[in-house]
């Protein structure tokens, strides 16, 4: 035989029993609108607080940049002046080496044209 279960009226009771404990629990639509009064305005702090931080730090990448614009300006010119000091160096020594060529050259034809006479002077 099986045990009969509750009767209707003990089943309502114990569903009013269960609404009783959890609906003082629920959020109001009161509760709900003073919720979202405090999100809007942490957002709005936490906004504003972004936006500082944004352009601190906009400023202090800005001054980073001007900086290392400086830097590399003042690196480009220094490098320019000692590649400059390197070509006009070389160009000298090109010069130079030129000149000596020419000289030796100059005195191995005049010691073929000198060959040449002498030769033809035999013959």
């Amino acid at each position: 035989m099986t045990t009969p279960g509750p009767t209707l009226e003990e089943r309502v009771t114990i569903l009013e029993t269960r609404f009783d404990t959890i609906l003082p629990t629920l959020a109001t639509k009161e509760d709900i609108a003073r919720l979202e009064g405090k999100i809007d305005a942490m957002d709005e702090r936490l906004g504003g607080r972004i936006d500082a931080s944004n352009e601190r730090l906009e400023g202090k990448i800005d001054a980073i940049h001007e900086g290392l614009g400086g830097r590399i300006d003042a690196s480009n010119e220094r490098l320019g002046g000692e590649i400059r000091a390197i070509d006009e160096r070389l160009e000298g020594k090109i010069d130079a080496m030129g000149y000596r060529l020419l000289i030796r050259f100059t005195g191995v034809m005049a010691a073929l044209v000198a060959i040449a006479v002498a030769a033809a002077r035999f013959l």
